[in-house]
């Protein structure tokens, strides 16, 4: 939680970063991006402190989205960088180049008055495609009534990799409430007493929603790291062709520098 709140202080100030980006006189390169709301915190905090080292000699616009919105505006150049939470797929635009920047652990999430531990596989599979509709249904459920399904929209990278890490590629169920970002879905669970979805660790730490195992292993950042934890997917700092200028520079530093891989660490996992 305390390290929730640090990374949410340090975001604020970033923010203004973005939103000031015509007023920094000094600055000489401007990155713009967008894309994905799970992997939005890491690339704040990676631009804030970026900017900080280069002595405001380079600023940041960046927005979100969802995923495929930053596929989409980088591929037409809308943008310099798309942030993506999910690997290349065959049907992305082609002459995109995926760089990876970190690695997250997807968590199944549930109200906080639902203590519920642990799900199998197959439990996470009947409940996301509607086959079980009823907390009565769960072993270890304390929530009671209707099952509501929290899920998120199409362009979301985390909803690709949930469907693949964990639903064996089936379809989350129509029945599902979709909301737009990572935010929006934690705020949805955390306010409906019979919900389940799934957030990354960022949010899932968050202390706002009940995370829950996965075939006998919590859904922890130290689990994730360890490789106990199977579902883990990746980050992607994506350019169109080879990163070139100041986009090159700044995925370069977040690869090699130490100050880059110490923020990682601190809530996600380097790669």
């Amino acid at each position: 939680m305390h390290r929730i709140r640090r990374i949410a202080a340090s975001l604020a100030a970033v923010t203004l970063i973005g939103s000031a980006v015509p007023a920094i006189a000094s600055a000489t390169s401007v990155i713009t991006i967008s894309g994905a709301t799970a992997s939005y915190p890491l690339v704040q905090l990676l631009a804030h402190k970026y900017v900080k080292l280069l002595h405001n000699k380079v600023s940041f616009r960046i927005s979100q989205g969802g995923a495929q919105i930053g596929i989409n505006d980088v591929a037409a150049g809308r943008v310099t960088i798309g942030d993506v939470s999910r690997d290349p797929l065959p049907t992305d635009p082609p002459g995109l180049v995926f760089y990876p920047i970190a690695k997250y652990a997807i968590c199944v999430v549930t109200n906080k008055s639902n203590h519920l531990a642990n799900l199998t596989e197959a439990q996470v599979q009947a409940i996301f495609t509607g086959k079980d509709r009823e907390w009565s249904q769960i072993p270890g459920a304390s929530a009671s009534g209707p099952i509501d399904i929290i899920s998120r929209t199409s362009t979301a990278g985390v909803l690709t990799n949930f469907k693949s890490l964990f639903l064996a590629n089936k379809s989350v169920s129509k029945l599902a409430a979709e909301e737009p970002s990572e935010g929006l879905l934690e705020q949805q669970v955390e306010n409906t007493p019979g919900a389940i979805g799934f957030l990354s660790n960022y949010r899932a730490d968050s202390g706002s929603v009940n995370p829950v195992g996965y075939n006998g292993i919590g859904c922890t950042l130290a689990n994730a790291s360890s490789g106990q934890y199977s579902g883990v997917a990746r980050f992607y700092e994506v350019t169109k062709g080879k990163a070139t200028g100041a986009a090159a520079k700044f995925i370069s530093w977040i690869d090699s520098s130490q100050v880059a891989h110490k923020i990682v660490a601190s809530q996600w996992i380097p790669v």
